[in-house]
């Protein structure tokens, strides 16, 4: 059977995986080799975070489902407790470093062009937030 490569796995190549690993041995240094590692956290968060999943158990389901997947993006198998964990305990300046280094990326990578935009550029953020009408009664619910 020929494999195809996934639109996620598609996506997690444009980040360069040398970067992310020489960023997870910066800011975590030596880790335990049965600990979850950076990449299978990052992997798991991206699942849930493009997929729409509201849980750990939800984001753990997922990615136990696609075993195949998991493979071919070089993610091991991972708990919610052990994702639970890594969450809480590694550091989120992880993330950080990670976005300055991708950020000069694509600088070096941008198109040198006069394209300006003549005025201001505003960006809107479209997402549904869930809210209480016992503590909002102004937010008229929508149904579909």
């Amino acid at each position: 059977m020929a494999y195809h490569n996934s639109v996620l796995s598609q996506l997690l190549k444009l980040l360069p995986r040398l970067a992310f690993e020489k960023q997870a041995n910066r800011v975590d240094g030596k880790r335990r080799s049965d600990a979850l590692s950076r990449w299978s956290q990052f992997v798991a968060l991206t699942i849930g975070q493009l997929g729409g999943r509201r849980s750990l158990r939800d984001i753990e389901a997922t990615v136990r489902s696609q075993r195949h997947h998991r493979y071919h993006l070089g993610s091991q198998s991972s708990s919610r407790s052990a994702l639970g964990r890594a969450n809480e305990q590694l550091d989120y300046r992880f993330y950080e470093g990670l976005f300055q280094s991708l950020y000069q990326l694509c600088m070096g990578n941008r198109r040198r062009h006069g394209f300006r935009f003549k005025n201001k550029l505003f960006s809107l953020d479209a997402s549904l937030i869930d809210v209480s009408m016992k503590v909002f009664p102004w937010a008229i619910p929508r149904t579909p």
